[in-house]
């Protein structure tokens, strides 16, 4: 650690303090300058085991749309969110539902009502049908897309059904392909729903050594080593605020 500024000290008493509060953390890594100085892992957890991500696959997915659209796949986000899904037009009912863009799910402002309040209960009901894409969908409109944020998980299922239907790939090959093999990640676990596409809000499986690649990747601006995996313009788009926090249901959504 010394080598690279920092304090191996220090560096020992957070890991030991995490042992004696036993605080629930199952990995610490640090990169310094490019070198790993830190790469510990705490009981129960196996470093050796993939990690659930949980809602940090929602990242992942906006990565791959980004990928999707840098690579001429994907057109551009202001495309309307139901261009991809023929299958729904039934199910529409309130026009404000095609002024949705893929955008809007990317920014958790859908209008759908997705969100609104806290359990993410159209998440649960979304998992007890047999499609998945159809039941957020179906959702009623409850606000014009683009204008307020509301916390969506059935959104970002949407999206990786977006980024399957653009590439003609499944999520998870278009993920190894661009995003993964890249960076040198080999191991991916990434479950379906009923129709095989992945699970674009949760439930990806990394090692602790992959989120890291991932972090610095987003880091770097995109860049990893000499390869621009996706562009810097994205990475800036996806750290943009787009709403502000209050006491009205307006929160931060970001894209990453």
């Amino acid at each position: 650690p010394e080598a690279q500024g920092l304090d191996s000290a220090v560096l020992a008493q957070a890991i030991e303090t995490i042992h004696e509060r036993r605080l629930p953390v199952h990995s610490v890594s640090i990169v310094r300058n490019g070198a790993l100085v830190v790469d510990a892992c705490f009981h129960p957890y196996d470093c050796s085991v993939p990690h659930d991500v949980a809602s940090v696959t929602k990242s992942v997915t906006s990565l791959l749309v980004g990928i999707a659209v840098d690579g001429g796949k994907l057109g551009n986000v202001a495309e309307p969110a139901l261009s991809f899904f023929p299958e729904a037009s039934d199910r529409i009912g309130d026009p404000r539902k095609t002024r949705m863009r893929v955008e809007d799910l990317l920014t958790m402002r859908s209008g759908l009502a997705c969100g609104l309040e806290p359990g993410e209960k159209e998440l649960f009901a979304m998992l007890g049908t047999g499609d998945w894409n159809l039941a957020t969908l179906a959702l009623p409109a409850s606000d014009e897309p683009g204008r307020r944020f509301a916390y969506c998980s059935g959104g970002y299922h949407l999206l990786s059904s977006i980024v399957s239907r653009a590439t003609g790939m499944s999520t998870q090959d278009f993920a190894r392909e661009s995003l993964f093999a890249p960076l040198g990640i080999t191991h991916l676990e990434w479950p379906t729903d009923p129709a095989g596409v992945a699970r674009g809000w949760g439930d990806l499986r990394l090692f602790p050594r992959d989120m890291l690649e991932l972090g610095l990747l987003v880091l770097e601006h995109g860049r990893w080593q000499d390869q621009q995996i996706v562009s810097e313009r994205w990475i800036a788009e996806s750290t943009r605020p787009r709403a502000q926090v209050g006491g009205d249901g307006y929160g931060y959504g970001w894209w990453l």
